[in-house]
C-alpha cells in the first residue's frame, strides 16, 4: 500500500511517520524563560548530530493549533538548554511533565521531579537522570510555519553529566542507563534486550 503524502492530512502524515520510524529514544528537555520560569518537557525526535563538534540535535513540532511549545520558545530566547536521559523508572514522572500547563508552572515542581544545578547554562538538570547534556544552542533549522511543522533545535554539548556507577572507562553502561523509547499511540519500549554481532 503506497501513501502519497502530498494528499493526506498533517495528522495522517504524523501517524505514519511515527508508527514507521521506531522505537526513538526520548529527549527529557529542560530549558528557562527570560523570566526565569523552567520548563521541563520530552521530545521523541532526538538523536546524535555529529561528535566533532559534538552536537546534539531533536525536533519540536508546532501543535495542533500551529503554536510553539514552551521549550522551543525558551531555546530562541534563552540559547541554553539540557537534554536529559529518560530511564524506565523515570516513565511515570516523565509522562506527567508532558502535561499541558501554563509556561510559568515548573515542571519539576509539578511532577515532583529532583533539580540539579548545570556547570555551564541556566536550566536545572534531571537530579537522578543518568546522563544529561548541557548544551548551548547551534542552531534552529524551521522546516514549517503550520501546525505539527518542525524546528530542529542543535545543540553544542558543552559537558556531559553521567551518574557514577553507570560509567566504565569512557563508556556508558546499557543495563544502568535502563533507557525507555518512544513507540506510537501510548506505547513505550524497554531496551533490556540486546543481540551482539562483531563488525568485520
Amino acid at each position: 500500500m503506497q501513501f502519497e503524502t502530498a494528499k493526506l492530512t498533517p495528522q495522517e502524515n504524523y501517524k505514519l511517520l511515527i508508527g514507521g520510524i521506531l522505537p526513538r529514544p526520548i529527549a527529557w528537555v529542560s530549558s528557562i524563560s527570560p523570566e526565569g520560569d523552567v520548563n521541563l518537557a520530552p521530545f521523541s525526535f532526538f538523536t546524535v548530530a555529529s561528535a566533532n563538534p559534538p552536537v546534539v540535535c531533536f525536533n519540536p513540532m508546532y501543535n495542533q493549533d500551529g503554536q510553539a511549545k514552551d521549550t522551543l520558545k525558551n531555546i530562541r530566547e534563552q540559547g541554553e538548554f539540557v537534554i536529559n536521559t529518560v530511564s524506565a523508572s523515570h516513565l511515570e514522572v516523565m509522562n506527567k511533565s508532558c502535561h499541558n500547563l501554563p509556561r510559568e508552572q515548573d515542571e519539576f515542581d509539578y511532577a515532583g521531579i529532583e533539580k540539579a544545578q548545570s556547570s555551564f547554562v541556566k536550566p536545572p538538570r534531571v537530579a537522578d537522570a543518568v546522563v544529561s547534556f548541557e548544551c548551548k544552542l547551534k542552531q534552529i533549522v524551521d522546516l514549517g510555519d503550520d501546525a505539527l511543522s518542525g524546528h530542529l533545535i542543535l545543540g553544542d554539548v558543552l559537558a556531559v553529566h553521567v551518574a557514577d556507577d553507570a560509567v566504565f572507562d569512557g563508556k556508558i553502561n546499557s543495563d544502568k542507563l535502563d533507557a525507555i523509547a518512544r513507540m506510537s499511540g501510548l506505547d513505550y519500549s524497554l531496551t533490556r534486550d540486546r543481540i551482539q554481532l562483531a563488525r568485520s
